[in-house]
């Protein structure tokens, strides 16, 4: 038998219905913003780099000293705010998220924008640490699944249309425009969740056995980091080239790129949804369908990257596969860490950008190989990510009945 789960209680008994969903539209759009503003340097990377003085390598560089420090900080600062009250830590790591975006704005040499970056890079893992945990204390009972789906899919709307629109709004504004949307738009954000985002009941720290350390203890939840780092590992090696790989190696056109890449994120919201209505109800087989997902549509795209009726299919289902991921691994970890959800999934959040960083890492340093073997080298992480996933199913709670 199995305790009940966190991610499966409904939120609390005063909680309105409708304040629920103005609560999980507000961590949804929070969501949005926040990745939004990761990624803001990828769009803006020459901009940034002629108004700076600085090489577009030193630009791009802070996308992976970014995701380095998420993924340093995640835990330790997590479990340092474990006894802080849920929303007033929310409001906290949103508030320092908004001053980092500000910094970055203002930001007159390249040291400065660094810094706005680091603040930022810190209060964004203390936000995914805590903010799957938040959607689900407000589900009702066997619906995390889907609330969690939606706090997502602020994810998959940053990528389809935050990035394109901030990189739009710095070709007509400057780069610092683009980042004082950012800045205003969160801002926003943060007086709409004072409002409208409901408190959940506040835990207290947790004891030593489910701490932080303690928590990597917690059977499976082990091999969940791990299989949640090798996947993204190998994701963000192909993921970081995906246009050359696109326009060299499938010789599609500029045009025809950005349009694929735009059907990438729009399959997106397919995998979003799908992930969080089917995790529910049978959570381990679910994530390790989306790993063998992930790995076909590698594998397709590998075999048929001179094939682009093919290509454009393999680009598709790579992009349902990868956005579920986050909704299942998510879940999974949730379910593991259950008496230590935060902690859990710190560990979880510190894997996924530690995988971002070593993924873009990986694909530079086989920048030597031709492009097209990118999708090949991408599967050798993920088969034993599968493999490592497969042995946690023992240790999954039963599904609560409905």
């Amino acid at each position: 038998m199995s305790a009940p789960l966190l991610m499966d209680q409904a939120g609390p008994p005063t909680t309105s219905p409708p304040r629920r969903r103005a609560g999980l539209l507000v961590l949804a759009t929070t969501t949005f913003v926040v990745v939004t503003t990761e990624l803001l340097p990828v769009g803006l990377l020459t901009p940034i780099s002629d108004d700076l003085g600085v090489a577009r390598s030193r630009v791009g560089l802070l996308v992976t000293v970014y995701a380095f420090t998420v993924g340093l900080t995640a835990a330790p600062l997590t479990h340092w705010t474990a006894g802080w009250p849920r929303k007033r830590l929310y409001m906290t790591v949103s508030a320092v998220f908004s001053l980092g975006t500000v910094l970055s704005a203002a930001a007159e040499s390249y040291p400065i924008l660094a810094i706005g970056r680091l603040l930022c890079g810190m209060a964004h893992g203390v936000f995914w640490s805590i903010v799957a945990g938040y959607a689900a204390a407000l589900a009702t009972p066997g619906r995390s699944g889907r609330t969690t789906a939606v706090v997502f899919a602020g994810n998959s709307t940053a990528l389809v249309l935050g990035v394109p629109l901030a990189t739009v709004l710095g070709g007509v504004v400057g780069w610092r425009g683009a980042f004082c949307a950012a800045a205003a738009l969160g801002l926003g954000t943060l007086a709409a969740a004072q409002r409208l985002l409901p408190d959940i009941p506040n835990r207290p720290a947790p004891p030593q056995s489910t701490g932080l350390g303690g928590a990597l203890r917690l059977p499976g939840l082990r091999r969940m980091v791990t299989a949640t780092a090798l996947l993204i590992l190998g994701h963000f090696t192909v993921y970081t080239y995906v246009s050359p790989l696109l326009r060299d190696a499938a010789a599609f056109s500029e045009a025809a790129t950005s349009m694929l890449l735009a059907l990438y994120g729009l399959a997106g919201f397919l995998g979003t949804w799908l992930g969080g209505v089917l995790v529910d109800r049978r959570p381990h087989t679910v994530l390790l369908g989306t790993i063998a997902l992930m790995a076909g549509s590698l594998v397709l795209l590998g075999a048929s990257i001179r094939l682009q009726p093919l290509a454009v299919a393999a680009v598709a289902l790579w992009g349902v596969a990868f956005a579920a991921l986050p909704v299942t691994l998510q879940s999974s970890v949730l379910r593991l860490g259950a008496t230590a959800p935060d902690a859990a999934s710190s560990w979880y959040v510190s894997a996924f950008n530690l995988g971002i960083g070593g993924g873009a890492l990986a694909g530079g340093l086989l920048s030597t190989f031709p492009v097209g073997m990118l999708p090949w080298m991408a599967l050798i992480p993920v088969v034993p990510a599968f493999v490592f996933a497969w042995t946690t199913r023992a240790a999954f709670p039963h599904p609560q009945s409905r």
